[in-house]
């Protein structure tokens, strides 16, 4: 590949924004730390109708949502998303090892446990597969 096509990759990285959508305040302030570190510029929302607001008023490159959202379902708000902008790559965290909804390839599951390595690992897959399309 061309010297041209990784340095627009790196633009694209440099400037993606990312919506965090998490009802555990702490773990969502945790998870913003760890991505504004790597360069990204976070947003964030502690419930659906918050996250869609913030969503809509915002250029999002990627919402990265709890599966469980207090009594609302992420995958509601996955639906919601999708119908929005059908191209948004959205990242489900869960504390389970399956897939839950409606979020079919090529987004992404990230489970809770997995370290922060893991998560900007595949933040900055999600961003470059969108960008190629």
């Amino acid at each position: 590949m061309t010297d041209n096509f990784w340095d627009g990759m790196l633009r694209v990285l440099a400037h993606s924004t990312i919506l965090c959508i998490d009802d555990e305040e702490l773990a969502l302030s945790l998870r913003k730390q760890v991505l504004e570190s790597a360069g990204y510029v976070v947003f964030t929302a502690t419930n659906a109708i918050q996250g869609l607001e913030v969503f809509k008023a915002n250029p999002i490159n990627l919402v990265i949502t709890d599966h469980l959202l207090g009594l609302e379902s992420g995958s509601a708000l996955v639906t919601e998303l999708r119908r929005l902008s059908s191209n948004l790559p959205i990242m489900v965290l869960s504390g389970d090892n399956t897939a839950h909804g409606p979020v079919n390839p090529p987004d992404y599951y990230l489970h809770k446990l997995e370290g922060p390595k893991e998560m900007i690992a595949k933040v900055r897959s999600a961003i470059i597969r969108a960008g190629r399309k």
